[in-house]
């Protein structure tokens, strides 16, 4: 969670996208697709995409060097191959190498402007290393390539109120319930903001909205927001 102009702002900009696009993971447990993935190299050891894949299975495993090495491998093969550079992106950002995460996903991008997750990922890491500005523009382009990618317009919201910048955060979380009517960050976020701006009728509507798609680890703390809201409009009828 990360708190921002005293209101606590459910964040989903800690979560980067582990995908592995374009590849097909049978539904088995990671030691079964370990011996799948090793198999195949064992067979067609000239094959991009089986090195990728078992390097993300071993990304998975949070056997990150494991994992770099078959990136690695899958790239010497076929150096354009955007899907190992992103995935090496992501290896970087679990050792917690943020500088290097962004630069990765950055090549990525150079090498296949079209491949959305790396703006993803790349928002993710301008947001931890607080480039708002930055985090904006590769969300921008995600959403562009995404639209409909549910937290996409959260995103977007959330690091707008990083600067301060309320109108457009508004803006980008309804957005979001364009998308998402029942999006349940997304009216958090929203009966957050209103209940700042002391726009009580709108945070309670938010509120509601919320907790109707919430699960019950977040209906209790709704629950206090809308009871602190009621407080607070009954306050300022009063004072009135």
């Amino acid at each position: 969670m990360i708190r921002g102009e005293g209101i606590d702002f459910l964040v989903l900009l800690c979560i980067i996208l582990p995908l592995s696009v374009g590849t097909y993971l049978r539904n088995l447990d990671w030691e079964s697709e370990l011996a799948l993935w090793r198999d195949c190299i064992k067979k067609s050891p000239q094959k991009e995409r089986s090195h990728n894949n078992l390097g993300y299975v071993y990304y998975e495993l949070q056997r990150w060097d494991d994992a770099k090495q078959e990136f690695e491998e899958a790239l010497k093969l076929n150096p354009g191959y955007a899907l190992s550079v992103y995935n090496l992106g992501l290896v970087s950002y679990g050792k917690g190498l943020l500088d290097e995460a962004m630069t990765l996903n950055q090549k990525a991008i150079q090498i296949d402007s079209n491949f959305p997750y790396s703006f993803y990922n790349l928002g993710i890491v301008c947001y931890q290393k607080g480039l708002y500005q930055d985090a904006i523009g590769a969300f921008k382009r995600f959403a562009g390539l995404k639209p409909d990618y549910e937290n996409a317009h959260n995103n977007l919201g959330l690091c707008y109120l990083r600067l301060g910048q309320r109108d457009k955060a508004i803006q980008s979380f309804q957005e979001e319930l364009l998308y998402h009517p029942g999006n349940f960050y997304a009216h958090k976020n929203l009966g957050d903001l209103y209940r700042k701006l002391k726009n009580y009728s709108l945070a309670l509507s938010h509120y509601r909205n919320a907790l109707s798609n919430s699960d019950s680890s977040d209906a209790e703390k709704i629950q206090k927001a809308i009871s602190s809201v009621k407080i607070a409009k009954k306050t300022r009828v009063r004072g009135g």
